[in-house]
């Protein structure tokens, strides 16, 4: 006589085991074939990129309107550097 333990005991459960086996070793080769995928995984991961770029620069101009530092510290920097480009100029 069997082992009452051992699996599967009927036909219901051995194909039950079968059908769940093979959805696992299907999502297991999908998942493989987007791993290998390089060129759409680095599409997607640039859409995101750019969507992150694109929520900052959104959120990134209230935060000027609301803190103007950051932007006369950079307009400062710049007229220091033309100012500093013309008078070498001049000086050649």
């Amino acid at each position: 006589m069997s082992d009452p333990k051992e699996f599967p005991r009927d036909p219901d459960q051995a194909r039950l085991d079968i059908e769940l086996t093979r959805k696992e070793l299907g999502d297991t080769a999908q998942a493989l074939a987007h791993k290998l995928d390089v060129p759409a995984r680095a599409k997607e991961q640039a859409q995101e990129r750019a969507a992150q770029v694109k929520s900052q620069l959104r959120h990134g101009t209230q935060t000027v309107r609301g803190n103007p530092v950051p932007l006369l510290v950079i307009c400062a920097v710049a007229a220091v550097a033309v100012g500093g480009l013309i008078t070498w100029r001049n000086k050649r």
